[in-house]
């Protein structure tokens, strides 16, 4: 029982302070990076409100992209009812507007990291305009985070340790792409 006791308040301490920590060190990572620095920022727990800060303002862009995926999953209901082998054609074209949000979630986060603007949700329409408009820089923006990903699964699983060195990869070098990419908008 001791051992699920530590595993639990490892989790819950993981949760509401390690992530919104490394958040905040990411965010300080980004503005480092934007400002032609190559430091990394120091380590320590002082970054939970910028991680919170990143979080909120990430969940009102996380809240208004699902609710474009209602009508999808409508879709994906009535052609599944309609003729079966149809409900493909929803499938896929939720496959497409989760690899569209990606781009759009770079520049997105981009204005939270980087302006601290935490409305930067609301204004979806003009990012996805933007990464249309950036086709080349949001592909590009796409496979790093894809390969960002591949490397931080794989790093996960050496236990305990590659997931603390995985995770934290993931932070600094997602914080790298955001600032890179928004370089390449123009924005930076």
């Amino acid at each position: 029982m001791g051992v699920i006791n530590v595993l639990l308040c490892a989790t819950v301490i993981g949760i509401f302070i390690g992530v919104p920590n490394l958040m905040g060190w990411g965010k300080a990572y980004a503005r480092e990076r934007a400002s032609g620095g190559t430091i990394l920022p120091e380590f320590g727990f002082g970054y939970i409100g910028d991680g919170y800060r990143v979080i909120g303002g990430m969940i009102v862009f996380g809240i208004i992209a699902a609710l474009g995926t209602i009508p999808l999953i409508v879709m994906t209901v009535v052609l599944g009812k309609v003729a079966g082998p149809l409900a493909i054609v929803g499938g896929l074209l939720m496959i497409a507007y989760s690899i569209m949000l990606v781009p759009v979630a770079g520049i997105i986060a981009g204005r939270i990291y980087l302006d601290d603007d935490m409305m930067a949700g609301t204004g979806i329409i003009s990012a996805i305009m933007q990464a249309r408009d950036n086709i080349g820089a949001s592909a590009m923006f796409l496979v790093t985070t894809i390969v960002l990903g591949f490397i931080s699964a794989a790093m996960g699983g050496v236990p305990v340790i590659g997931s603390m060195f995985g995770i934290a990869f993931q932070g600094a070098a997602g914080a790298l792409a955001i600032v890179q990419f928004r370089q390449a908008l123009g924005d930076g």
